[in-house]
């Protein structure tokens, strides 16, 4: 189980990927042949994509930092397997010059998508003490 500290750091990368996930979706619905170029930084796709794969990385820095006290290896590394699978996607999607609302809505499609966030919605329900 993880004390207070590391339950409490483990829920704010979970509600960053929801809140990215949740901007994903809206995305995905507007139908955007391309994003709209800013000035003055990066598009609101490319900053919820940025805040995502930066709260997968600190949660897979956590899931390598946990005990396997608590018979839960399997789960942890194909949860950790999942989370390196969805920073790929978000790497390739940073990658493009343009991001197009029909790249984000395959991407919301893809099964280590749906994977991804169905281990984290377990982790919240099993690894973490009730909110």
């Amino acid at each position: 189980m993880l004390d207070d500290a590391a339950a409490a750091r483990m829920r704010d990368a979970f509600d960053t990927i929801e809140e990215a996930y949740e901007f994903m979706l809206a995305y995905a619905a507007q139908g955007r042949k391309s994003e709209e170029s800013k000035s003055s930084g990066p598009s609101q796709i490319r900053q919820f994509l940025t805040r995502f794969r930066a709260a997968t990385q600190d949660l897979a820095d956590m899931l390598e930092g946990l005990q396997n006290d608590d018979g839960g290896v399997e789960f942890r590394q194909r949860w950790l397997d999942d989370t390196r699978g969805i920073r790929s996607v978000i790497d390739l999607l940073l990658a493009q010059p343009s991001i197009s609302s029909e790249m984000i809505d395959n991407t919301n499609g893809l099964i280590v998508m749906r994977s991804f966030l169905t281990d984290l919605f377990f982790a919240d329900h099993v690894l973490l003490p009730g909110r």
